[in-house]
């Protein structure tokens, strides 16, 4: 089993403490101390599993600090029958892939589209497919500087192995190296987020 989804299931399993309907009907109105209650005993979970996805202790830390802040904000929403650690999940998700939309928007990180267009997706998968998208750029936007540049070339520019040997002076089997790599960190970046989801 590789580290990542060791990490994972470490993740998925840290979370003993199940906050009680009564915690929440508290929190849904307004009670400071059951918000306070919630933060202690979920932002360590949440922040290991955005530093999972991420790689970066100081992005992780930021997405978890706007993760309460929206539990906060929208605590009259909150079904006290439902549970919270399923939203708590959710919301970290979205502010995460929301963070990577906009480091792409900034052009920091390289977009993968691979073979297929957004054209030729279905309008139920469309929404998959973006995530997936944003979840790859953020496996991009990781990888060595190297890496990341040959795996641009190759598919956002449709260049062949010899033409990206010949521009960045390197040989052919250095190409399909950094290529089968920067695959497997794709692989593990999506089978981490599928695994934590499936337990959350």
């Amino acid at each position: 089993m590789s580290d990542d989804l060791r990490r994972g299931r470490k993740i998925s399993n840290s979370i003993d403490y199940q906050a009680s309907p009564e915690v929440l009907t508290a929190l849904s109105q307004g009670n400071h101390d059951a918000y306070v209650e919630i933060y202690s005993h979920y932002r360590g979970p949440v922040g290991e599993f955005l530093h999972a996805l991420t790689g970066s202790h100081e992005v992780a830390e930021d997405i978890t600090h706007d993760v309460f802040v929206v539990v906060w904000e929208n605590r009259r929403k909150l079904d006290p029958a439902q549970g919270i650690h399923r939203y708590l999940y959710a919301v970290a998700k979205n502010l995460m892939m929301r963070y990577f939309r906009r480091q792409k928007n900034d052009g920091n990180y390289l977009e993968y589209r691979g073979l297929q267009s957004m054209e030729d997706i279905a309008p139920e998968e469309l929404v998959a497919a973006k995530e997936i998208d944003a979840l790859v750029g953020m496996a991009v936007s990781r990888m060595p500087r190297i890496r990341g540049q040959i795996f641009a070339m190759y598919y956002n520019n449709g260049m062949d192995y010899g033409q990206i040997a010949d521009k960045l002076g390197i040989n052919k089997a250095t190409v399909a190296n950094h290529l089968t790599n920067a695959k497997n960190d794709i692989r593990k970046i999506l089978a981490l987020f599928v695994l934590i989801f499936h337990f959350a």
